[in-house]
């Protein structure tokens, strides 16, 4: 029989409620094992348990036949276990070439070997085809794919027995993507061990050897990759109906405009830009990584100076000028960020102080954490509609799961009834149930006459929900495109456009 890597023996955990039901579950050497479920299925648990960041109720560990039971995350490391968090762990006051050797710091006298360092670091990004990453950057200076990026140079380069990975391509590209996964096979063909956590499950089973499946907490199935479909997977998850396309119930082309940009221009967008969303519209923004989607976002929401052009609301009271993150709400706009944790969570508010901001600011500019009994009433309200799965508005925001932290963003904006909505990698890290529920919850507001802006790196994602995509290449306007002439292939080609050529394209081109 072959050795087993790592042994997990009726695992126990629970916080108000059970998290983990006793999970019995053995990994090889060299396996890439894979888990899957939905969001608070239990799998970011089981890998806090195991890098030795919450301890086990019950039950017990083995690594390489010896008994295994971390108090602390310097004896996971100590023990061989190097992981990548879904939720990005680096010290914003460390460069790069810091964060990446910060598990080995400070080196032995306690003296840091600053040569060594960024060579280290040159070392590991590029394994990972990340060589544009200076390692003498702050974390703070790179987009989100690039952070996401550096902390899986940490987690692969160290020397492991075992190696967690926890959604650790949620934020790449798929030409990344496809990076990290060709280096992590060939760490397991060295002998580490590969626990991968990832809601693409396209990518799991391309990637993986076996597939174990989590359900509320405990396992359901066990089955092999090269013999698994997606859709058997979603099954297995869930039990509920697979992922259903309502993108074409649009009523046609909008004839009210909610929102309008006309020849903006920021620091990152030199490019004019010129756009209308609608009423009753889902407008899709893609391009490849750094194409400027997030950054149009947030000059849309008034997050960014203008350099030039205006953003323009179109409200019952005329056409206002959005300047600002405060004027876009007070005009009934709402924005929901790619990075969750630093541009939108208030981690140290509960569920119910995070969907109560903004607009739960009382006097002397204080939060009114507990809120008055009706605004309980109506938040209790929207986590039933959106399916949050926590335990009571009264809990912690940190201890919900990345999806269910979604969905409380998106409370926030639907208690403001806001009639703008833009919406940036909405469904980074969430299952596919609640990527479900996301969908229906924008087609919905769409049919109440709403205007919806989605940027997305997943091109499939926008094909099905959009009425139209506009399409951004080196930080500047390439195609609209419309539901009867996109596709895979016409988008792609448009994302790389800007890269062939010296002028931009026609303002004709993007015009609705």
């Amino acid at each position: 029989m072959e050795a087993c890597r790592l042994a997990i023996r009726n695992l126990k955990k629970s916080f108000a409620v059970p998290v983990l039901r006793g999970i019995d579950l053995d990994i090889r050497p060299g396996e890439v094992h894979a888990l899957v479920g939905e969001n608070g299925a239990g799998k970011t648990t089981l890998v806090n348990i195991l890098t030795g960041l919450l301890p086990a109720d019950a039950g017990e560990l083995s690594l390489d036949g010896e008994r295994y039971s971390p108090a602390s995350v310097r004896d996971g490391f100590a023990a061989g276990i190097s992981f990548a968090a879904q939720e990005l762990g680096l010290v914003d006051a460390l460069n790069v070439a810091e964060n990446i050797a910060l598990r080995t710091l400070p080196g032995p006298l306690s003296v840091i070997d600053r040569d060594a360092l960024r060579a280290r670091a040159s070392a590991a990004l590029g394994q990972l085809d990340a060589a544009h990453i200076d390692p003498a950057a702050m974390p703070g200076c790179l987009s989100l794919a690039d952070r996401q990026l550096v902390e899986l140079a940490r987690a692969m380069s160290a020397d492991c027995r075992l190696l967690i990975l926890d959604e650790p391509t949620a934020a790449l590209t798929a030409q990344q993507a496809a990076s990290v996964h060709r280096h992590m096979a060939v760490l397991a063909k060295q002998g580490a061990s590969v626990i991968y956590i990832s809601h693409r499950l396209e990518d799991v089973l391309e990637v993986a050897d076996s597939v174990t499946v989590l359900r509320d907490g405990a396992i359901v199935s066990n089955l092999p990759a090269n013999d698994t479909s997606a859709n058997q997977l979603v099954q297995e998850m869930s039990g509920g109906v697979l992922m259903h396309n309502r993108g074409t119930e649009s009523s046609g082309r909008p004839v009210q405009n909610l929102l309008e940009i006309r020849d903006l221009t920021t620091g990152e967008l030199p490019h004019p830009i010129t756009l209308a969303c609608g009423a009753g519209e889902i407008l899709g923004i893609a391009g490849l990584a750094g194409a400027g989607k997030s950054e149009l976002l947030q000059a849309m929401f008034g997050l960014a100076k203008r350099t030039g052009g205006d953003v323009v609301r179109h409200t019952d009271d005329g056409a206002l000028s959005i300047r600002s993150a405060g004027e876009a709400i007070a005009t009934g706009m709402g924005f929901v960020a790619e990075d969750r944790q630093s541009m939108g969570l208030f981690p140290h508010l509960s569920v119910l102080g995070n969907v109560m901001t903004p607009g739960a600011i009382g006097i002397g500019g204080s939060l009114r954490r507990n809120g008055g009994r009706g605004e309980r009433r109506t938040v209790d309200e929207l986590i039933g509609r959106l399916t949050v799965r926590c335990t009571g508005v009264d809990q912690p925001v940190t201890e919900l799961s990345g999806g269910n932290q979604q969905k409380t963003l998106l409370a926030r904006w639907l208690r403001l009834d806001v009639r703008v909505l833009l919406l940036d990698e909405p469904t980074r890290g969430v299952d596919v149930a609640t990527k479900q529920a996301i969908y229906d919850l924008l087609f919905e507001l769409r049919q109440q006459g709403r205007s919806i802006v989605v940027a997305s790196s997943e091109n499939e994602e926008l094909m099905t929900i959009c009425d139209r995509i506009l399409v951004l290449s080196d930080r500047q306007p390439a195609t609209l495109l419309r539901r009867d002439s996109w596709s895979e292939q016409a988008i792609l080609a448009a994302a790389f456009s800007g890269f062939d050529r010296h002028d931009g394209p026609t303002r004709a081109e993007v015009r609705p």
